[in-house]
């Protein structure tokens, strides 16, 4: 058997480990891309689900019929509601998952919420008050352009991996 076999079999036994390493770091790389992005889907939902099951509680328990310190403290009680689900507890998982202008923006509206339950607490607020209907409106429209910010994170996230393999 001559040298030339042997070196051509050497060869071709590294180009076949080394396509191996790419082909394997190249998946690896892929697989923690999606897990990234599902995390960050779920964490995204997680923390809308969040912000709208409490605005939920809170308009309830200020028109539920109850007045003065017991409406003040029902309001209170349904912003705080279950703490696994809270709009506060999946707003720290948000922001150690997501992005800067993405934790931003849920910041904001976190305040906005935090803003309607203020209203909310008050004796005198009816669901039609224009004081409620201005702060609702806030918190509605910063809830949707966090929702879009999301979107449009998980959307890039998509694009840089596809542009990358």
């Amino acid at each position: 058997m001559g040298w030339g076999t042997l070196e051509a079999t050497g060869l071709g036994a590294i180009i076949g480990i080394g396509a191996t390493f790419i082909t394997d770091a190249a998946r690896s790389r892929r697989e923690l891309d999606q897990r990234q992005t599902e995390t960050r889907r779920t964490v995204y939902a997680r923390f809308l689900v969040a912000i709208s099951h409490t605005h939920g509680r809170i308009v309830g328990a200020a028109f539920g019929g109850i007045s003065g310190t017991d409406r003040r403290q029902a309001v209170h009680d349904a912003y705080h509601g279950d703490v696994q689900q809270s709009a506060k507890t999946t707003f720290r998982e948000l922001a150690i998952t997501a992005p800067d202008h993405v934790i931003e923006e849920a910041e904001r509206v976190y305040r906005l919420l935090q803003s309607v339950r203020n209203v909310l607490a008050k004796e005198d607020v009816r669901p039609d008050s224009e004081e409620y209907e201005q702060t609702a409106e806030q918190y509605f429209a910063g809830r949707d352009a966090l929702q879009r910010k999301m979107r449009d994170d998980l959307q890039s996230l998509g694009r840089f991996r596809r542009r990358r393999i």
